[in-house]
């Protein structure tokens, strides 16, 4: 390379310039365009500005003059917010509602947003007269405390309203012979305070709480599918449990639903429908 000022300009010769000579390098403003893009700005503010008012003035005319008018749709809308809580939103929204055409069966929700049934304390009345039976000899207490609760909470009835007592009055016997499977027989452990203070605790295994009480674990498992409230605290008490094969409901004429506790949904199926025909 050779240095021509005194090290101030390097200018490489092309035909001797080493792989290992340092780059050229020339002293440059650090803003050597600003004042180029100051003009520039200022001429865009000027001309901006100048053409603003007619730029505005052209298209309000344009819009007049050519935009089509747009009708929104009728529809009433009624927003309440709470004070201080934006973000909890009530809308309600009211359309025209009229009569279904005959002859037009409705297989899903209403189109015109008309309310569904709420059950009346006559449905509630009605389904209490209805009474089931179910024996739990060699039956496994997990299903079949979930067949109970289902009943007993009223999902079976088409009329079913989770804040209202739709079900019915369940009934079961031979509770002492239940079965459980795995090692639930002997580790299964059942525990309870007597005072509510530590150290009065009492825990006892499966196989003795139904020696000494045969309903109690059938009525643990069913009170543990129940909703943990008030209703579902009195539908607890639609539930009648006892330990051998007689009861005293026979009165009420219950329903044997015995067959739909361990068996398949199709099998279960084909038995409603035998017993239907035999009706």
């Amino acid at each position: 390379a050779l240095s021509i000022g005194g090290g101030a300009r390097t200018t490489p010769l092309p035909a001797m310039h080493s792989p290992y000579a340092p780059f050229p390098t020339e002293k440059r403003s650090l803003f050597p365009l600003s004042g180029k893009v100051i003009l520039s700005v200022s001429l865009v503010a000027i001309l901006g500005f100048a053409a603003f008012p007619m730029a505005s003035l052209g298209s309000a005319v344009r819009v007049r003059a050519f935009s089509p008018t747009l009708v929104a749709p009728k529809l009433e809308r009624n927003m309440a917010c709470n004070a201080g809580k934006n973000h909890w939103r009530r809308t309600t929204k009211t359309v025209e509602k009229g009569d279904m055409p005959e002859g037009i069966e409705i297989l899903g929700p209403d189109p015109m947003g008309r309310k569904s049934y709420y059950p009346k304390m006559a449905d509630v009345k009605q389904t209490k007269e209805t009474w089931f039976v179910l024996d739990a000899e060699d039956q496994v207490m997990g299903r079949l405390a979930s067949l109970a609760a289902q009943l007993v909470m009223g999902k079976w009835h088409p009329l079913f309203h989770p804040a209202m007592n739709m079900g019915a009055n369940v009934v079961i016997i031979n509770a002492d012979k239940v079965r459980v499977t795995g090692r639930k027989y002997t580790d299964k452990i059942y525990k309870r305070h007597l005072t509510g203070r530590p150290g009065s605790m009492k825990s006892e295994a499966f196989r003795d709480l139904l020696a000494r009480i045969p309903e109690r674990p059938l009525e643990n498992a069913v009170r543990g599918m129940l909703p943990h409230t008030r209703l579902g605290r009195e539908q607890f008490k639609q539930l009648h449990i006892y330990a051998g094969d007689e009861h005293p409901h026979g009165a009420q004429k219950p329903i044997d639903l015995t067959y739909k506790i361990s068996s398949p949904q199709r099998v279960a199926y084909k038995q409603d429908r035998e017993l239907q025909k035999a009706d």
